[in-house]
């Protein structure tokens, strides 16, 4: 698997956190840990499928992932291409109209949330460019053309819960940070589910999750991994771990090395 990774320009800044482009030249069976915000790509090469139960179910080419609690395993063809604009949290509301929860744990075409012939006029460029930087270039334009045709704007206090659960997510306490914010706990979870995608226990959970598999190092201890990262104690990481992954923290961390990212998501921990 070959990765490249792009800045996005200034306008898009606010809302992507990076372009990443994935191409696999031998078929690839990956993890895809969680991701902390919604992600959108366009497949410019290839095909791949999502292993869900005993079924594989082919991925949409112009694809939408919302947040989710527990991986997914992905299986890649050879020849694939894709490139993903993965969005800051709370971010993905610039550029799509529904409510960000109704995507949560969902893979869906992007047809279904945006104009197919929008969609097709991006995706044709995609697949025309001559470069990577093409490439991004595309992708760049259909997403400044949906920031252009929408009145919208990001929502400062769940920016703020966001921001208060990113520092510590260990520490979140809903009541207290509702609390703080001057809401109810039921009017700061309707908020924050409709602008991120997720509960802010479910936000804090993918980070906790995120940050142990990004700060761990072969051979460290998986105590200081799981203190670090935000957990009580190693059983409660163990705990959190398996529902998530499927696996225990020793059997993913120590074992032999994960591939790089692919389709709608990644096993690499940018967080």
């Amino acid at each position: 698997m070959k990765m490249h990774a792009f800045a996005p320009c200034a306008a898009l800044a606010p809302y992507v956190r990076v372009f990443e482009i994935v191409e696999a030249e031998a078929a690839a069976d990956h993890t895809l840990v969680p991701e902390s915000g919604l992600i959108l790509g366009f497949r410019y090469a290839g095909s791949s499928r999502l292993q869900e139960g005993a079924a594989e179910v082919p991925v949409p080419n112009h694809v939408v992932t919302g947040l989710r609690a527990t991986a997914r395993r992905m299986l890649t063809a050879p020849g694939s291409g894709i490139i993903l604009a993965k969005c800051h949290d709370g971010a993905a509301g610039a550029f799509l109209d529904l409510p960000l929860h109704h995507l949560f744990g969902a893979t869906v075409a992007l047809e279904e949330l945006v104009d197919p012939a929008e969609v097709e006029a991006a995706s044709a460029q995609i697949r025309a460019a001559r470069s990577h930087r093409e490439r991004v270039d595309a992708f760049e334009r259909f997403l400044l053309q949906r920031l252009a045709r929408r009145a919208w704007g990001p929502d400062r206090v769940v920016d703020a819960a966001v921001q208060a659960i990113r520092s510590d997510p260990g520490a979140l306490r809903v009541g207290a940070l509702a609390q703080e914010l001057g809401l109810s706990i039921d009017g700061l979870e309707k908020r924050f589910r409709r602008s991120v995608g997720a509960s802010p226990k479910q936000l804090a959970a993918i980070l906790r999750l995120r940050r142990a598999i990004g700060s761990h190092r072969r051979g460290a201890p998986l105590t200081r991994v799981a203190l670090d990262a935000g957990y009580y104690d190693q059983a409660h990481f163990n705990r959190h771990f398996r529902a998530a992954l499927g696996v225990s923290p020793k059997a993913f961390l120590q074992g032999p090395p994960c591939g790089g990212p692919t389709g709608a998501g990644s096993t690499q921990s940018g967080d």
